[in-house]
């Protein structure tokens, strides 16, 4: 994984802040928690690579935890689904319903190179 310097300034108190974290490339993901060193406000940042040049990276700030909120909210409705399932298991022989295998999105590189970042999300069994 390349090393890439991160400077950003806190939303909270407007302090720069310095990292320079592992960065894999795409399409896999580095969720990374961020922590001010001058007020203790937290960000978390999703971290990704250019897998053509590997020179330049993206990243999303949020305050949460994207990929784990879209991983419960995967794991819910295949909960619900299985459920469903299950409860008319008596009724129908067979029931099938297409859930996604990852969340992606599409991104653009400086290098103009486009490539999507994913995050695997729960199957049903």
């Amino acid at each position: 994984m390349p090393k890439f310097p991160f400077l950003f300034y806190c939303c909270a108190c407007g302090q720069p802040n310095e990292l320079k974290p592992d960065v894999p490339l795409a399409p896999n993901i580095k969720p990374l928690n961020v922590e001010c060193s001058n007020c203790g406000d937290k960000t978390h940042v999703i971290l990704s690579a250019c897998p053509k040049c590997k020179n330049a990276f993206q990243f999303f700030l949020s305050d949460l935890d994207f990929p784990e909120e879209m991983k419960r909210l995967a794991e819910t409705y295949v909960k619900l689904i299985a459920g469903i399932r299950d409860s008319l298991s008596d009724h129908i022989a067979e029931f099938n319903v297409p859930v996604p295998k990852r969340w992606t999105h599409l991104l653009e590189c400086n290098c103009g190179h486009q490539y999507n970042v994913e995050i695997p999300l729960p199957q049903l069994d």
